[in-house]
């Protein structure tokens, strides 16, 4: 009898066994989703919590991560292999030691994060979680959430004409077929304008009616509200007409609909009417952005389009507007942070991973995995690299603020890292 049963167990064993290769291979078929699918689950089994506290006694997680973003940067090379996710940084030049990077992770348990570099050549200043970076484009999330509050109140709606609240002598807002642009329109980058209109020089100082102008003479590539196509100045002129809605400046509107509920000292828009503008207090916080090795300016973007790219912040505002969007702090503003993360149209394939598929909400790009989201934005701009995301089911949120280039390496590798963490973390 005691054969019997040793026999069955020994069958069970094998059976077990067989069952974790079939489901280890299938994770082996994609070498990117297989590393960071072990990286997230051996450091889940890494994390030791202290005893009554809301912090890691260890930043295990967001340490592995700043050490495979660090890769990534540094390589110069576009390709995934497995040297892209060593833990060994000897590699790395004390040439490029300045280049600032901070990640930061929030979850339940708390939060994590972890920084490399300085401030700048002139500051060696280690960077933290309170260090400020240019994050560009994730400023596009803080004008979804602003028009998705307005709304709630009643002070416009999704499928309102744009040339409602654009000066009708100034600018003569684009059709296509007698189609309008709607502000859900601008929102979803379903507008049909391009990016930048032809003609527009990056870094160049644009009066309100020079932008006007640019918008006038657009051509929409497509029927508003069919095919989502990024637009920055889509979404620039968005935050415009939200700013002349509220009749004020979209600097103050984000502070006073999100910067200030939220608590997020360390955040703002550092653009006038003709200069870059960053508060004195501010100032000394900032690390420097780089191209190719090399320290550069923040970039100059139109006042008329700042919502579109000309955000600064800090880890640890990011990580306290993550904390909002995975619910784990609640707000006057929660309703409107969750209407944006709804599915509104097809985005095309970000992942190289054919199971992951991206939507847009308002804003925010949404990949879906058989059920499961991921919810997430990046911003690029001169000298400046960033992304924020969040598995919204598991409440686990990230963030990642480079001074370096989005041409200098392969940002298709930074998604590659993040999204499968958030997916897989467990």
């Amino acid at each position: 009898m005691n054969c019997e049963r040793y026999l069955i167990y020994r069958k069970l064993c094998l059976c077990a066994f067989l069952s974790t290769l079939v489901i280890l291979s299938f994770f082996a078929s994609s070498n990117n989703f297989q590393n960071q699918f072990q990286l997230a689950n051996a450091q889940h089994h890494q994390i030791s919590l202290l005893n009554n506290s809301n912090y890691y006694s260890e930043n295990n997680i967001s340490n592995t991560l700043l050490e495979q973003f660090k890769a990534i940067v540094f390589d110069h090379t576009s390709s995934s292999n497995s040297s892209s996710f060593s833990f060994n940084t000897s590699s790395v030049s004390d040439s490029r030691i300045s280049i600032p990077i901070v990640v930061g992770i929030v979850s339940p348990e708390g939060t994590q994060v972890s920084g490399y570099g300085n401030i700048s050549s002139f500051n060696s200043t280690k960077v933290d979680g309170n260090t400020v970076f240019d994050v560009a484009s994730i400023s596009k999330t803080f004008v979804a959430i602003i028009l998705a509050d307005m709304v709630n109140q009643g002070l416009v709606n999704l499928n309102d004409p744009i040339e409602k609240y654009l000066p009708v002598d100034n600018v003569t807002v684009p059709s296509y077929n007698g189609h309008k642009i709607t502000l859900e329109d601008l929102a979803t980058h379903t507008s049909g304008l391009p990016d930048f209109p032809t003609g527009w020089i990056r870094n160049h100082s644009y009066t309100t009616q020079q932008v006007y102008d640019f918008v006038s003479n657009a051509t929409l590539s497509s029927k508003p509200g069919t095919k989502a196509n990024y637009s920055d100045i889509g979404m620039g002129l968005l935050g415009h007409i939200l700013s002349l809605r509220a009749s004020t400046s979209f600097d103050q509107l984000v502070k006073d609909r999100i910067l200030n509920v939220l608590a997020m000292d360390s955040t703002g828009m550092r653009m006038n009417t003709s200069a870059v503008s960053v508060p004195e207090d501010i100032k000394s916080r900032y690390a420097t952005g780089h191209i190719a090795g090399k320290e550069v300016n923040l970039e100059f973007i139109p006042e008329t389009i700042e919502s579109a790219g000309a955000m600064y912040s800090s880890t640890n505002d990011l990580l306290k507007y993550l904390s909002a969007n995975i619910g784990l702090i609640q707000t006057k503003i929660n309703d409107s942070i969750q209407e944006t993360h709804l599915i509104r149209h097809s985005f095309g394939q970000t992942s190289e991973n054919k199971s992951l598929k991206d939507y847009i909400g308002l804003g925010w790009t949404v990949t879906t995995d058989s059920g499961k989201e991921v919810i997430w934005h990046t911003g690029s701009i001169d000298g400046y690299t960033s992304l924020i995301g969040f598995n919204p089911s598991k409440q686990i949120g990230l963030v990642i603020l480079c001074g370096c280039n989005y041409n200098d390496f392969s940002s298709q590798e930074m998604i590659n890292l993040v999204i499968p963490f958030l997916f897989y973390y467990e």
